[in-house]
């Protein structure tokens, strides 16, 4: 197996940890001279299993697509100033639970997956699980986890906490 990025994949759903996080893919990508996957996972406004059990009928389902697709546009905006021109992107929009897709939009060898770190409170962890550790758990690539920047704090200088992981095959 080569050690070659060729593809950094990174969650994003317009949080201020995800803008961080794809801050750092892009320059990832930059360093490395891969593509950038900026991925935003969604549900329907009423949730993962509920779009399990009933799934939204056509006509729902391309607008709740839409909808993704302005927010990461926006997000890619907010974070870097639009669509980078000097990197190859592939943005996708994908309905689903998070954690499993992106380990599925990171499963090729050469790929990276980066994920912010920490943006949700414990309530939140609690009731739905770290999308982080899920993706540190199952993601057969490196996992590089990106802590969300301190209030006021100089994003040029941030450095993220590296928890690289290899994890393919642990449970």
């Amino acid at each position: 197996m080569g050690n070659a990025v060729r593809r950094v994949v990174v969650g994003v759903d317009g949080s201020d940890g995800s803008l961080e996080a794809l801050r750092r893919a892009a320059g990832e990508a930059r360093r490395h001279l891969a593509r950038l996957r900026p991925v935003l996972v969604h549900s329907s406004p009423e949730g993962d299993y509920t779009d399990l059990m009933w799934p939204p009928d056509p006509e729902m389902a391309r607008e709740l697509d839409d909808r993704a697709r302005a927010t990461l546009t926006d997000a890619c905006e907010r974070a870097l100033g639009g669509l980078p021109g000097d990197l190859r992107c592939e943005p996708v929009v994908a309905r689903g639970q998070v954690g499993p897709l992106l380990v599925a939009a990171a499963c090729r060898e050469g790929d990276l997956l980066v994920v912010g770190g920490g943006s949700h409170g414990a309530v939140h962890r609690f009731v739905m699980g770290s999308v982080s550790r899920y993706c540190l758990r199952h993601a057969p690539c490196p996992v590089l986890v990106v802590p969300p920047a301190a209030a006021g704090h100089d994003r040029r200088r941030a450095r993220p906490e590296l928890c690289l992981s290899s994890s393919a095959g642990k449970g």
